[in-house]
C-alpha cells in the first residue's frame, strides 16, 4: 500500500507543477506585444492585396478613438531608451513643427514639451508608427536620421520642449491620385510605454492644407532628441 500511494502522490504534485507551468507561459489575454526592432525594413509582404485602392467597407474607426492596444499595435518600431524617469504619454504634448523639402524629401522636426507638473527624460530615437486615412497600419521603412546628435539623456522641466528631426523620402504618397495618406502618427518615448497620438499635421497647418505626403511604404528616418 505505502509504494502506491507514494506513487500517486508523485503522480499528484507532477501534474500541479505541470499546471502552473501552464498558467505562467500563456500571455496575458489583452497584452499587445511592442515590436522589438528599432530600426525595420519595407514590409511590402505584409500589406494584403489591394491595399493601393479605397476600401469599399464602412468607415475605420476614428484616430482620436483609438485605445492603447490599438496605438500599440500600430507601432513599427520601438524607442531606443528606457527608464521609470522618461516622460510618458500622459506627461507630454507633441506636434510636427517646421517643414521643408528638396529633391524627394521632406522635413520636419517631433517637438516634445513637458506638459505635466514634474521633470522628466526624453532620450535617443523614438518608436515609430503610423496609421492611414483610410485605417490601414503601415508598413514603412525606419532607420535613423543622419543627425550627428548624441543619444544623451534630455531632461525637460515642466514647459520644456526637446526636438527629433523627421525626414520621409522613397515611396511617397500622392503619386498616384486617390492613394492612401498618414493620417496619424504615433511616437513611443520609451520602451514598453503606450505610444502617444499625433495627428498628422504640421503646427499652424488648417484643414484645407494638404496632409503629409507619407504613405504605406514610405521611407522614415528619425534623429536623438535634443534641446
Amino acid at each position: 500500500m505505502k509504494p502506491a500511494l507514494g506513487i500517486l502522490a508523485a503522480l499528484t504534485a507532477l501534474t500541479a507543477l505541470a499546471g502552473l507551468s501552464g498558467c505562467t507561459s500563456d500571455p496575458a489575454p489583452d497584452a499587445v506585444p511592442e515590436p522589438g526592432l528599432t530600426t525595420a525594413p519595407p514590409g511590402h509582404e505584409e500589406l494584403s492585396p489591394g491595399w493601393d485602392e479605397s476600401p469599399d467597407e464602412p468607415a475605420p474607426t476614428p484616430d482620436d478613438r483609438l485605445d492603447d492596444a490599438a496605438l500599440t499595435a500600430l507601432l513599427r518600431t520601438r524607442a531606443t531608451a528606457s527608464g521609470a524617469d522618461h516622460c510618458a504619454a500622459g506627461q507630454v504634448t507633441v506636434t510636427l513643427e517646421g517643414y521643408d523639402q528638396a529633391a524627394g524629401h521632406r522635413y520636419s522636426r517631433v517637438v516634445v514639451r513637458n506638459s505635466g507638473d514634474e521633470p522628466c527624460v526624453v532620450e535617443g530615437v523614438p518608436g515609430v508608427g503610423a496609421r492611414g486615412d483610410w485605417g490601414t497600419t503601415f508598413v514603412n521603412e525606419v532607420g535613423r536620421g543622419s543627425s550627428d546628435v548624441p543619444a544623451e539623456p534630455v531632461r525637460l522641466a515642466p514647459g520644456e520642449r526637446a526636438s527629433s528631426d523627421l525626414e520621409w523620402t522613397g515611396d511617397l504618397a500622392g503619386a498616384a491620385p486617390g492613394s492612401e495618406r498618414i493620417s496619424l502618427l504615433v511616437l513611443q518615448l520609451a520602451r514598453g510605454q503606450v505610444p502617444v497620438a499625433v495627428p498628422a499635421r504640421i503646427a499652424g497647418d488648417t484643414p484645407d492644407d494638404p496632409p503629409l505626403d507619407i504613405g504605406p511604404l514610405t521611407t522614415l528616418r528619425l534623429a536623438p532628441f535634443r534641446r
